[in-house]
């Protein structure tokens, strides 16, 4: 289980950045479970003494630079991640984009 406030930190970082439609359910079996509200569906997280590995699914606008929103979702939550954890662990922060949806 994840600690809620590096969800809510995963979560503040990610819904402001342009591009981003919402989060993707990792474990989805079809396309309808995909889209979900709940960012615990959407992270998954791998912890050593040292440094935390972030993996964050998240669902694109088709027609956006992938590359470009990706980078900004990772800087940002990198930087967010650190600061809650006053920058005393080192974080690696991986962005899978699940699908890209019309609007």
């Amino acid at each position: 289980m994840i600690n809620k406030a590096i969800l809510d930190s995963i979560s503040n970082a990610v819904v402001t950045v342009p591009g981003v439609a919402s989060f993707a359910n990792y474990a989805a079996k079809s396309e309808s479970e995909l889209k979900t509200e709940d960012i615990a569906k959407a992270v998954e997280m791998v912890s050593t003494d040292t440094m935390d590995r972030v993996k964050v699914h998240i669902i694109l606008i088709n027609g956006v630079n992938i590359r470009d929103v990706v980078s900004e979702v990772q800087i940002r939550v990198k930087y967010e991640l650190e600061k809650l954890s006053q920058f005393v662990r080192n974080y690696i922060v991986d962005i899978a984009v699940d699908d890209l949806i019309v609007v």
